[in-house]
């Protein structure tokens, strides 16, 4: 069988360019990109700490 590969840290930049997608309709760019780099670092942490014990328990 063939392990699955993980894409989860494409959430990081997804998040990014979410934040400046805000950023440019709200005239803030860096700010809300900042706040959606960090959201995405956060999120990724979790889903990597949710996966990592839901694959334990198998």
């Amino acid at each position: 069988m063939v392990k699955k590969k993980s894409n989860l840290i494409s959430i990081i930049p997804a998040f990014l360019l979410m934040g400046i997608a805000v950023g440019i309709q709200t005239k803030s760019i860096i700010v809300n990109a900042a706040i959606g780099l960090i959201v995405g670092i956060v999120i990724y942490f979790f889903l990597s700490y949710r996966n990592k014990r839901f694959n334990k328990n198998r």
